[in-house]
């Protein structure tokens, strides 16, 4: 009996909380093209990693990699830097030739996983609650662009494309 304690209480101890992507519902495109900051398409030109460790209560670093096993996730909170090539901006002011679009980069941040080359429909926030970490680090990133899979972003849709300019107009 005393082995089978030890091993629930050892089982209970070692038990690490895992939080996964919960999204309640994809909203329909009138919805979420009302609700974003940001719909744009674009085709992804760079794919970058960065990092916010902190180095003591007040202060943290933003560590930079092109390849994501550079970092170390047990250290601090990892994003995807995405490098799009602005195609048409359909709500959001367009801010240069190329859109720089934040996520996160594991299952329980809900990240959207773009691919370099591709072309995107995407639905983002500004300054959301999930970047507040990283817009408090360092002053470059206060306006920064955020999007997830709890979002209409996707693929190119041509037919999404046409209801939405149907939308804004």
């Amino acid at each position: 009996m005393n082995i089978h304690r030890f091993l629930l209480t050892l089982f209970i101890l070692t038990t690490v909380n895992v939080f996964a992507c919960e999204c309640s519902y994809i909203k329909s495109v009138e919805k979420e093209f009302k609700n974003v900051d940001y719909v744009l398409t674009g085709k992804v030109i760079s794919i970058e990693f960065l990092q916010i460790v902190k180095v003591d209560k007040r202060k943290s670093t933003i560590k930079t990699s092109k390849t994501l096993d550079k970092l170390d996730v047990f250290k601090g909170s990892v994003w995807s830097k995405i490098t799009l090539e602005t195609i048409e901006v359909f709500k959001g002011k367009r801010r240069k030739k190329n859109q720089i679009i934040y996520t996160g980069t594991s299952d329980g941040d809900c990240s959207f996983y773009f691919k370099k080359g591709e072309e995107y429909l995407i639905y983002a926030f500004k300054d959301s609650w999930e970047t507040k970490e990283l817009r408090e680090s360092k002053r470059k990133y206060k306006n920064i662009i955020y999007t997830n899979t709890c979002t209409r972003t996707k693929i190119i849709d041509n037919k999404e494309i046409a209801n939405i300019k149907l939308i804004n107009n």
